[in-house]
């Protein structure tokens, strides 16, 4: 490959890995604001810490499956527990506070 192209592509790379970054922390806020407005605090809080230790849970026992098999699994840990508190949630509202939480757990680690 032309060495002007590889140095063009690499500084392309450089320059949008700061924009990826960004645009996550937005879609992560947006999930958030999405979900608190969708259920009250006290269940959007409650979501919030459920999915969060499933996500954790998971992501050490199913560290070698794949993202599908993992956001499955978490989906229906997730909505078993919720039903365990009498948390009544779609599958939308779910799998967008599991992603918020697998969008922190990134973070953390």
């Amino acid at each position: 490959m032309d060495p002007f192209v590889s140095d063009l592509i690499n500084a392309l790379l450089v320059a949008l890995i700061p924009v990826a970054i960004g645009a996550l922390g937005w879609v992560a806020r947006s999930v958030i604001g999405y979900l608190k407005a969708r259920i009250n605090t006290e269940q959007y809080q409650m979501l919030e810490q459920i999915a969060a230790t499933t996500v954790a849970s998971l992501s050490q026992t199913l560290a070698t499956k794949a993202g599908a098999e993992k956001k499955a699994a978490a989906i229906a840990l997730v909505r078993a527990e919720c039903a365990k508190r009498g948390l009544s949630l779609d599958e939308e509202a779910i799998s967008t506070a599991i992603e918020a939480a697998v969008y922190r757990e990134r973070l953390k680690g």
